[in-house]
């Protein structure tokens, strides 16, 4: 079987898109627009450091947040049709139908250009019936991370080592299959694609339940970053030429159907009403795929319609504690304000500040104290880490005790600067260990 190896030399080509428009007679109407990916790419993104408040770059403006100057996305809405924000009956799905030098690309052929993806996916490739690439699992470093959670499990976004296959023709289901709480599928910036249900037996949204971060992610037990919903923040971060003009995809579901999201940036593009039961439909050339939600609850799919498979395997090495136990992480209620990852003389930690509301927390006494203040979590090796355990039983549900270990921190790292709590220092406490 030969293998067809995409180079990064496509980033430099430019995308002509041809947006099939249909009219009342039976011919379509074709209008053509000139895209440039490498530029998209090079382009200023969300979160990146500007100079003056109101400047204008591309699709962003400057604004302060939280002290510091940073590009924001412009609220226009984009539609060329204002009186409506879905398409109208009489107009056919625009088509993802690139042309490059190399000849026409469908929607399918586009999951195999490194232009679809962003720079943490590595060694693509496909064959003659699959793709193929690498990715760490982590975000570009500009995208928020961790912040605006509300209950934490006290996890880390940590770099994993996947490998991803995909099949280039989905095969075929005799019904839809509905996503359990694990991954289905992959963001093409590598990260990858949750269901929005939690793990808990109760089929709770993970966005009312406070445990997603503003770009719509988390980490999970294996300290393994995720989305749960739409990727908010990638999409921004990949702009309107990629998203609404060139309609490339956004992620690649289980079964192997893109993932789009059209209508994020332009109204006139809006599919909502279009969608089948599992947030997908077919283009003109017959491709199907699935359309994220681009309003709250930003739901990605909510059903298989082909055929599931197992697209990804991973190596990571678990975080584990004094006793040299693997830390699967207590949830607290702890809205978090900053993630850092810090290094210091050559070992990699990381940290995490926030606010504790109403939290139990286990006394050296052995009393419980209900504590609502600024508190940090940190994790560089089981001989340095502070971090929230949950007894296995003898105190009140929900109770936790804090464990602080800094024998062997690395030095350059302080963790006195940070506002920690008090250690528990009573008798020992056996852990809970989550299921």
């Amino acid at each position: 079987m030969k293998i067809v190896k995409v180079t990064r030399m496509s980033l430099a080509l430019s995308l002509v898109v041809i947006l099939a428009v249909s009219v009342s007679s039976a011919s379509a109407h074709f209008q053509t627009q000139s895209v440039n990916v490498a530029a998209t790419r090079s382009a200023a993104v969300v979160g990146a450091s500007c100079k003056k408040i109101g400047e204008k770059q591309g699709l962003f403006t400057c604004q302060k947040v939280k002290g510091k100057l940073v590009l924001v996305r412009t609220k226009t809405n984009t539609s060329t049709n204002t009186t409506t924000n879905t398409i109208a009956s009489t107009t056919t799905i625009p088509v993802t139908t690139t042309v490059l030098a190399s000849g026409v690309i469908t929607l399918v052929k586009s999951l195999c250009l490194n232009a679809t993806y962003t720079a943490q996916v590595t060694n693509l490739s496909c064959s003659a019936d699959s793709i193929n690439f690498s990715s760490t699992g982590l975000p570009l470093s500009t995208n928020t991370k961790m912040v605006g959670i509300t209950g934490t499990n006290q996890q880390y976004p940590r770099p994993h080592s996947y490998q991803f296959t995909f099949p280039l023709t989905p095969g075929a289901s005799a019904s839809p299959t509905s996503p359990d709480s694990g991954a289905i599928g992959v963001a093409i910036n590598g990260v990858p694609l949750f269901s929005p249900w939690d793990q808990a037996a109760v089929r709770n949204h993970t966005l009312d339940m406070g445990e997603l971060d503003v770009c719509g992610g988390h980490a999970g037990r294996g300290d393994d970053y995720h989305y749960h919903i739409a990727p908010k923040c990638l999409i921004d971060t990949l702009g309107e030429s990629h998203v609404d003009v060139a309609k490339l995809p956004v992620g690649i579901a289980n079964d192997g159907n893109p993932i789009l999201a059209l209508g994020w940036f332009r109204t006139s593009n809006n599919v909502e009403s279009k969608l089948d039961s599992c947030r997908g439909m077919k283009d003109t050339n017959g491709v199907y795929f699935y359309n994220v939600q681009t309003v709250s609850k930003w739901d990605t799919l909510n059903c298989f319609t082909n055929k599931v498979v197992q697209t990804s395997r991973d190596s990571w090495t678990s975080r584990t504690d004094s006793q040299g136990k693997n830390i699967t992480g207590a949830k607290v209620a702890m809205t978090i304000t900053d993630f850092t990852t810090v290094v210091a003389s050559g070992v990699t930690g990381y940290v995490m500040k926030g606010t504790l509301r109403s939290q139990k927390v286990i006394q050296t006494d052995q009393s419980v104290s209900t504590l609502s203040s600024a508190t940090a979590i940190f994790y560089f090796n089981s001989s340095c880490y502070a971090e929230f355990f949950e007894p296995s039983s003898g105190f009140p549900g929900g109770s936790v005790f804090y464990e602080l270990v800094k024998t062997g921190c690395p030095q350059g790292f302080s963790p006195d600067s940070l506002p920690l709590l008090s250690a528990y220092a009573g008798p020992p406490i056996t852990k809970r260990v989550a299921s």
